[in-house]
């Protein structure tokens, strides 16, 4: 299952960051106008006696200012309280890495080298970040804002149960998210959402609040990730080959050990998670290998097709 017809373009692997900022923001202000619009539904029907009329104007004139500042304020705290959430999730010392208690790797090991190696097939700057954390499943991710301050990280799991070539396809499907700032997404969305549910001390009030006022968000985030996939894949095909990169996916659905409880609250960044709903934030293993199979997206990147093949 070799492609000596395909060389990839990674000079054109760029998704625009902006449009998952906005349509985060539009999800929060859609939410909010809901929220207003129960609120002033449930404060009207609780109005009773002859001074309701009074102070139905009043309820208005309430809802309206929430709504007019929160279409004001919701953009602006969005951008800015999400760029210094993001910011405190990123690098090798970030909340993300702490959360995964991710160890970071010398610049001489041989992780470390091959990643390098493939971040000039990328053609990006060298990652900083290189580790591995405690988990016996396979897995691994990429975090950061941008290319300079990124973390790949691979589960010992991962380094352990895999074959030098498929551990080098989860490598090139984790710096191609990377590459093409599917990370640099990822983290900026995770950071408008806590920005957004900043004033909630508890992962699971976060979680129940963000599905409550911004479920528009929600939504699109989970598309994004599940979509993102499919690409990550397919780079990592390329890169590497397609038998390494269905073997590394073929490898999961035979791991016996499942991701850990932290893992499951970065969900959205991992190579490996829950898949088996609308409401999933990667689509099934076996539709990724069956598209990396029928070469679906593979011939979506932006390639350079070969001389011969060209001709």
């Amino acid at each position: 299952m070799e492609l000596p017809d395909v060389k990839l373009d990674p000079s054109r692997l760029r998704n625009p960051v902006s449009t998952t900022v906005s349509i985060l923001i539009l999800g929060a202000i859609v939410g909010l106008i809901i929220g207003v619009f129960f609120f002033f539904l449930g404060t009207t029907l609780a109005l009773t006696g002859p001074l309701a009329f009074l102070m139905l104007p009043a309820v208005i004139a309430q809802a309206a200012t929430m709504t007019v500042m929160g279409v004001f304020i919701i953009p602006v705290w969005a951008v800015v309280g999400g760029w210094f959430f993001a910011n405190l999730g990123a690098g090798g010392s970030g909340s993300i890495a702490r959360g995964m208690g991710v160890k970071l790797l010398e610049s001489d090991h041989d992780i470390v080298k091959r990643v390098h190696t493939m971040c000039e097939q990328l053609a990006i700057p060298q990652v900083k970040y290189i580790g591995f954390f405690e988990s016996e499943d396979i897995n691994a991710f990429a975090a950061g804002t941008s290319q300079d301050n990124a973390l790949v990280a691979f589960s010992r799991g991962a380094i352990a149960k895999l074959t030098g070539e498929q551990f080098m396809a989860v490598m090139a499907h984790e710096l191609a998210h990377v590459a093409n700032k599917d990370m640099h997404r990822m983290t900026m969305a995770r950071g408008v959402q806590d920005s957004l549910t900043w004033f909630l001390i508890f992962r699971g009030l976060k979680n129940v609040a963000r599905w409550m006022f911004s479920f528009v968000s929600e939504i699109e985030i989970l598309r994004l990730s599940r979509k993102r996939e499919f690409y990550a894949d397919a780079i990592g095909a390329v890169l590497v080959s397609p038998s390494d990169m269905i073997g590394a996916l073929q490898a999961i659905i035979n791991d016996k050990a499942e991701p850990s409880r932290q893992q499951k609250r970065f969900a959205n960044l991992m190579f490996r998670s829950n898949a088996h709903s609308f409401f999933s934030t990667h689509p099934p293993l076996d539709r990724r290998i069956e598209a990396i199979r029928n070469r679906e997206y593979i011939y979506r990147l932006p390639i350079k097709l070969t001389a011969e093949n060209a001709a």
